[in-house]
Order: C-alpha cells, then sequence, then structure tokens
C-alpha cells in the first residue's frame, strides 16, 4: 500500500490536518454522536482526535470486532484507558466495562479505507465490516471518510453491497457531500 511507503512524521502531519478538518465537519454539521475507528498502522491516525474528545468530554464510540458473525459493535467510551487490544491487535473497548452506543443513535461513523474515489466510494480490507455495519445497523449515520490524498482514485468499480462514504476527508481537502 503506497501509504506504508509514507515517512511517519509526514503520515502524523497529514493526519493532524486530516482531524482538524473532521472537527471542523462535525461541528458544522451538529454529528455530536459520531463512531470512530481508532487507528492502526498506517491509516489516517485517530488516537490524537479520540483523546481529545474525550478530554473534552464529547461524545466517542468505537467499534468492537466480531470475527465470528463479521460485524461491528459500537461501545461508548468515556476515557482512553478503555481500550484494549482486539482482533488484529487494533485497540478495541473493553465491553467489560464500556456501555452500548445504539447504532440507531450514531450521526456519524468515521470510516478507515484502503482507497476512495471522487464519488464517495469506498474499498476496504476485504471483510466487509464497515458496509455490513452502515447497511444494516446505522444507515441513517452520515458516513466520513479519512484518507491521505495518495489513496483517492478518480473513480473505482464498487460491488452492490459497497456504501458510499457522504464526506471523504484528505490532508489537502474536504471531498462532498456525496
Amino acid at each position: 500500500m503506497r501509504r506504508d511507503e509514507v515517512p511517519e512524521d509526514l503520515r502524523m502531519s497529514w493526519s493532524r490536518a486530516i482531524c482538524s478538518q473532521l472537527q471542523g465537519l462535525l461541528a458544522e454539521k451538529a454529528l455530536h454522536f459520531p463512531m470512530f475507528y481508532v487507528s492502526f498502522r498506517s491509516e489516517v491516525a485517530t488516537h490524537d482526535l479520540i483523546r481529545s474528545r474525550l478530554e473534552q468530554g464529547l461524545f466517542v464510540a468505537v467499534p468492537i470486532t466480531h470475527l465470528a458473525t463479521h460485524t461491528l459493535e459500537p461501545r461508548r467510551i468515556t476515557h482512553w484507558g478503555q481500550l484494549v487490544p482486539g482482533v488484529y491487535g487494533i485497540l478495541e473497548p473493553d465491553a467489560q466495562i464500556t456501555g452500548p452506543a445504539p447504532p440507531q443513535e450514531l450521526s456519524a461513523v468515521i470510516v478507515p479505507g484502503s482507497v476512495f474515489d471522487l464519488s464517495g466510494g469506498r474499498y476496504g480490507y476485504g471483510g466487509g465490516y464497515y458496509d455490513r455495519f452502515l447497511m444494516n445497523a446505522a444507515p441513517q449515520a452520515v458516513r466520513i471518510g479519512l484518507a491521505f490524498e495518495l489513496q483517492v482514485l478518480e473513480a473505482i468499480a464498487l460491488a452492490r453491497h459497497d456504501q458510499r462514504m457522504n464526506w471523504i476527508i484528505t490532508e489537502n481537502r474536504t471531498i462532498g457531500p456525496f
């Protein structure tokens, strides 16, 4: 993946720019109940944004991944220490100490991906977790994809089940609404 080749300091700089734009969009659109992915490896880094929201006492939901059912379960967290290594070593809420975040109450879902396009298309990582979640559990949620500019293509061919984003935010621009 091309983003793996970007030096970490540059990825972090781009991530800060993306998260700043995301904060502005969430505030502008009054999206007060978002679910965030917890970044892993070379994804757009979300840790600082999540920590900042927690310090401000703002709502933060994060998913638990269930491999057996290929589903996501959103949980509300109130401090960073409630996250533990989960599937693939990705941090996720400790189900013993966090409460549920009903999917139908989420105003936005912040979505990772491998590739996005200029009409809101998205490729994930092949498991379909976010596509199923957005289609079945949280169809009302505004879908916001975070990507580095190098992950955005003119167009990608989508399968019938692939869910489109409403917005895509890169270090250079906010694309949408779609």
